[in-house]
């Protein structure tokens, strides 16, 4: 071997054991193994750190969905929107059926559970929410708060995924802004403050359009089997997932991937969604054929397009439209589209199509919560980008979309920003009068002034809720003294005189009957000739209460004559429903 900088050359003979092969290359070195152990705990430690992080912004989030709730007054106020007295009722026989056993086939239990509360409605809606409420209430008590909580737990479920689709790309602050303005949105807080099923039709939607979007970035077959299943449970919740049919249709025009349906994995997926939620989309639109009453579609093109941009308010449109021209349509044209962005806006696509071409009753804010987070990915971006196009080289881009964030909350705040109030009734100091043991035996009918009777549902659930269930019968005037449709059409009076409504009562007998009565509304006929069957037979009734809040005031009366009286053989028809009389 040679050696030095002299012509000389420097000779030096190697020993056997320095000319063997370099140990390296028979062993690996001890400082190889260390190495990645030391990558594999750094690893750890961060994806722990991720974690905590992802759990600690989801609590944030709930304690601020919660506390909007409680601003809002929704834990100290009935159930009183259109379908909630109906969802949680359905929930809770769900949940009574299972924690009993099994005591009978389904069908039977839910007759006899609907003459004592007839507000099941299983087969209007999908099965799932109903489902998912069963579930909760047989680990948490069946109350108000515990079904707000759910509530919320959903709300903030969507706005985590929000946050979750934005921080990598965009960091914390500007990921956690939009997860906070999803919360914040009126429409949002508003039904997060009430049982409905749209709140997680959008959850479940978003979560479709994150898996198709990952699909077409990686075409593995696992994605698009996970975008079917999201797509069966939204149809399983309400019929409004089927808005997401035509999502992988303007997905794929998008980002002009049109080979993508030679992929057998696309057509597995559909068949899955046929197979699994056909079925019950089938049986729904039977249960319900003929009692909406529908406009033809593309009435409501005009209302639904105008809602959809009222919904983060027009002050913010031009943010998320420069959004839609970044991620979206500049991409789009040069072939470069990322699966997530397609997916964001073949969401607002499919639902806006879906709801304004649609046969539909109105155009309903609340369909449209599902559009939201994909519109808040697109307003995010918008950020991004208007940031990155003001020139200051002195302030990094970080902290100037930080500004523009700044700025654009600030115009929420002040054009679309407030807090919804829920009204209280005080159908819940009824509901607790009605379990004293003097009334426990005592059939109650509950006539309501309000539009579409909505008074009947607040007492039947807060009842319910209170109930060793199954115990009182609460009747609805609007089932035994007349009949309708689910919307209140094809209405005719079953009792025409007060003389008639009396022996009717007393054939019961009806020992308790709640009269509901609104500042400025008559009622229905029904509910007229109730109030004047009590005024005429004054001595045979004993008021036990008056509840009055604001423009609403609640009158409980008992029947003497029913006093210590065993209740006879309900019968309740459904005509337009079951088709068909039930009885217990």
């Amino acid at each position: 071997m040679y050696s030095g900088s002299s012509g000389a050359p420097n000779i030096r003979i190697m020993s056997p054991v320095e000319n063997a092969a370099p140990l390296s290359e028979t062993k690996p070195p001890r400082g190889n193994v260390w190495d990645s152990l030391s990558r594999a705990i750094t690893q750890s430690k961060a994806r722990i750190g991720s974690a905590r992080r992802t759990i600690t912004v989801f609590v944030a989030l709930l304690l601020v969905v919660i506390l909007l709730q409680w601003l809002g007054s929704a834990y100290s106020s009935e159930f009183s929107g259109a379908d909630e007295a109906a969802h949680f009722v359905t929930g809770l026989m769900i949940r009574d059926y299972i924690a009993d056993g099994f005591p009978s086939p389904p069908v039977t239990y839910a007759e006899k559970y609907y003459v004592h509360y007839p507000k099941v409605a299983f087969g209007m809606w999908g099965p799932f929410l109903h489902i998912t409420e069963a579930a909760w209430t047989l680990a948490f008590p069946p109350t108000r708060t515990s079904m707000l909580v759910l509530m919320a737990l959903i709300t903030t479920s969507t706005a985590a995924l929000v946050y979750g689709a934005l921080l990598d790309e965009f960091g914390i602050v500007l990921a956690l802004m939009a997860g906070l303005m999803f919360i914040a949105i009126p429409a949002v807080q508003r039904y997060t403050g009430m049982i409905y099923a749209d709140g997680l039709v959008a959850l479940l939607d978003f979560c479709a359009a994150l898996a198709f979007g990952r699909y077409l970035n990686t075409r593995e077959s696992k994605y698009s089997l996970l975008f079917a299943g999201w797509v069966c449970l939204s149809i399983l919740t309400k019929g409004n997932g089927v808005a997401l049919l035509p999502l992988p249709g303007f997905a794929i025009l998008f980002t002009r991937q049109f080979n993508i349906l030679k992929s057998r994995s696309v057509w597995i997926a559909a068949a899955i969604v046929v197979c699994l939620a056909g079925p019950w989309e089938y049986y729904s639109l039977r249960a319900l054929a003929g009692i909406a009453k529908l406009h033809p579609g593309g009435t409501f093109v005009f209302g639904y397009s105008r809602a959809m941009l009222a919904l983060l308010g027009l002050g913010l449109f031009p943010v998320i439209a420069f959004g839609i021209y970044e991620r979206l349509i500049l991409p789009a044209w040069n072939r470069s589209l990322d699966g997530k962005w397609a997916a964001a806006g073949a969401l607002i696509c499919s639902i806006w199509a879906f709801y304004s071409l649609s046969p539909a009753e109105g155009v309903e804010l609340r369909y449209l919560i599902a559009v939201i987070p994909p519109m808040l990915l697109f307003l995010i971006a918008g950020i991004s980008a208007i940031a990155r196009r003001i020139a200051i080289p002195a302030i990094t881009w970080r902290r100037r979309s930080w500004g523009v964030a700044a700025l654009v909350a600030a115009v929420f705040l002040i054009t679309q920003f407030s807090i919804p109030q829920k009204r209280h009734y005080g159908f819940d100091q009824v509901a607790e009068l009605l379990e004293k043991p003097e009334y426990q035996s005592n059939v109650v009918l509950i006539s309501s002034a309000a539009e579409g009777g909505e008074g009947e549902g607040m007492l039947i659930s807060e009842v319910a809720m209170r109930d060793r269930r199954p115990s009182h019968f609460v009747l609805r005037a609007t089932k035994m003294l007349s009949q309708s449709d689910w919307i209140g059409a094809r209405y005719a009076l079953l009792y025409q005189t007060p003389d008639e409504v009396m022996k009717f009562l007393r054939s019961i007998p009806v020992g308790i009957v709640v009269i509901h009565n609104e500042r400025g509304l008559a009622g229905s006929p029904d509910h007229r000739l109730l109030q004047q069957a009590i005024a005429d037979y004054s001595t045979e009734w004993e008021r036990l209460g008056t509840y009055a809040e604001r423009e609403s005031t609640i009158d409980v009366y008992h029947l003497k004559s029913a006093a210590g009286a065993r209740a006879g053989k309900i019968h309740i028809n459904l005509p337009y429903t079951l088709r068909r009389s039930i009885a217990e």
